[in-house]
């Protein structure tokens, strides 16, 4: 099975497994899943790392399977370096859960891509932001920050970068 379609069922698997779930939950699902489009600066760790390594767009998306603990997915195309890299798994909330406007998380996901140089599958932990600058005047703009830490190959990924939430 190719790289681009094992991602795509890992991620519709999980896409799947959350949208039944909630309402079993008593959840309303727009309170448990958040989707975002994304822009980010990109660095990754190897004998090119200039400032940033790669542009990337693309997207991504949460599940709150409880206040602190959610699954994550997202996936993004590298412009310069024509990539997609993708990375699935779950981030627990190691800030105040009631503030919307900045959260610091800490994860456990599986990344991969489709350049080797870029980095290669595998698992790796991981600690992120999220920041709503301006809540009142563009409450759907968030700045995000995220550091990772592969375990196989032991190299560093970082991406600072935009979203937008997008309602639904």
């Amino acid at each position: 099975m190719s790289f681009r379609k094992r991602n795509f069922n890992i991620l519709m698997a999980i896409a799947v497994a959350l949208i039944f779930t909630a309402p079993a939950m008593g959840a309303d699902l727009k309170d448990v899943v958040k989707v975002y489009a994304g822009f980010n600066g990109a660095w990754f760790d190897g004998p090119a790392v200039s400032f940033p390594n790669d542009f990337e767009a693309g997207g991504g998306a949460s599940a709150s399977l409880s206040p602190h603990l959610s699954g994550v997915a997202s996936v993004y195309y590298g412009f310069d370096h024509s990539y997609i890299r993708s990375a699935v798994g779950g981030r627990v909330t190691a800030t105040d859960v009631n503030d919307p406007d900045f959260s610091v998380g800490l994860g456990f996901q599986y990344h991969g891509g489709s350049e080797p140089e870029v980095g290669p599958n595998e698992w790796a932990p991981d600690a992120s932001f999220g920041w709503r600058p301006a809540p009142d005047k563009m409450p759907r703009l968030i700045v995000v920050g995220q550091g990772a830490y592969g375990l196989t190959s032991q190299k560093v990924r970082v991406i600072a970068g935009l979203r937008w939430a997008i309602p639904f």
